[in-house]
């Protein structure tokens, strides 16, 4: 009899421990805090986990352009076809349209002077293409960014920039990161 008395009697403390461990919990909100809490939250929604990526892209693709047009410009002022960081902001085929194109700056003993002055924002981020493309589009202000004789400083004869639109298309190289690999000028749209 005296063990059955026992038994009850751990029971029934077991059965309030239970209940008062649970008023405890219930009375301090009822969760966990800290650490555990945070595991118990759901997992970000695909929406908001596609959203940051194409924000990072678009990030990411406007870093590699603006890199790219002050590389141009550099190895333009040289000029120097083979300027490294052209390598470090473009892919081809526009990295080999823009090698020629220093390249002739090179042989005809011109150089560019000045600075561009660029605006560009992203039109398209496309994330399901492969492989993965950032569309962006400029207004590029060229006036003060001029073609002249290295030894003379003369400018050259011929049309001198003005503003105009340009387009790019960065593409991502698993490998590389983004790098633009088309552009286009669009002289005859003046912005």
């Amino acid at each position: 009899m005296h063990r059955v008395q026992l038994h009850t009697t751990r029971r029934v403390l077991a059965i309030l421990v239970s209940l008062g461990l649970a008023a405890a919990l219930s009375a301090c909100g009822g969760g966990l805090e800290g650490p555990e809490a945070a595991s118990l939250d759901p997992p970000p929604s695909a929406a908001s986990t596609e959203t940051t990526d194409r924000s990072k892209a678009a990030d990411a693709a406007l870093a590699a352009y603006t890199g790219y047009m002050d590389a141009v410009q550099k190895a333009s002022a040289i000029p120097d076809p083979r300027y490294p960081d052209l390598r470090k902001y473009l892919a081809d085929p526009l990295l080999g349209r823009v090698q020629a194109g220093v390249s002739l700056l090179q042989r005809e003993g011109a150089i560019r002077e000045g600075r561009l002055i660029t605006n560009p924002t992203v039109t398209v981020v496309d994330l399901e293409s492969a492989p993965k493309t950032v569309q962006i589009q400029d207004c590029v202000d060229g006036t003060d960014y001029k073609m002249v004789y290295k030894t003379t400083r003369s400018a050259v004869p011929g049309k001198q920039n003005v503003r105009y639109v340009a387009t790019a298309t960065a593409t991502f190289y698993p490998e590389l990161g983004w790098l633009v690999s088309q552009g286009l000028s669009h002289e005859d749209q003046p912005c």
